[in-house]
């Protein structure tokens, strides 16, 4: 569940592809050493203590390229601005439940009426995609609901599983 979450935080902290994914395998095996001593009861602070762990291995990351960079170009430092790490990743924990959510509830309902969700949600009027799919606009409201409902559903089972 954690993996590509932590990539997120990575790429939103705007390490690159290959380098974010460096960084999660060093955060994974960090966890994995630390996992042992640490009280994972409590979802919140093992969320808190996760981003610390991948914001540190940000931070090694960026403080290791300067040094790199200061060794081959013999200029001076670079002060990074970090970015807040706790605010970014609340921000992708929520993008990422819904993603994840989103591909649960996906498969529960037809193909036509997920392409309906998706046109809502790509701004289309309920008139718009009323015509595209030929339904009537109660039908669309219908299966907007529908989908919401369940997603709904999926997020919240979600956050009291992974907190």
């Amino acid at each position: 569940y954690y993996q590509d979450y932590i990539y997120l935080i990575c790429r939103r902290m705007k390490v690159s592809h290959h380098d974010a994914e460096e960084i999660v395998q060093k955060t994974l095996l960090k966890l994995w050493q630390k996992l042992p001593e640490t009280d994972c009861s409590n979802f919140r602070r093992f969320r808190a203590w996760l981003c610390r762990i991948t914001g540190n291995q940000v931070k090694d990351f960026y403080r290791s390229k300067n040094a790199r960079q200061e060794r081959e170009q013999k200029s001076e430092n670079n002060n990074i601005d970090s970015p807040d790490i706790e605010k970014i990743a609340e921000e992708e924990w929520k993008k990422y439940l819904i993603t994840l959510a989103m591909e649960r509830v996906r498969n529960s309902f037809s193909a036509q009426l997920m392409e309906v969700f998706d046109d809502l949600h790509k701004g289309l009027s309920r008139e718009q995609v009323a015509e595209k799919h030929q339904l009537s606009a109660t039908n669309v409201s219908v299966y907007k609901h529908r989908v919401t409902k369940a997603l709904c559903a999926e997020i919240r089972r979600l956050e009291s599983e992974l907190g």
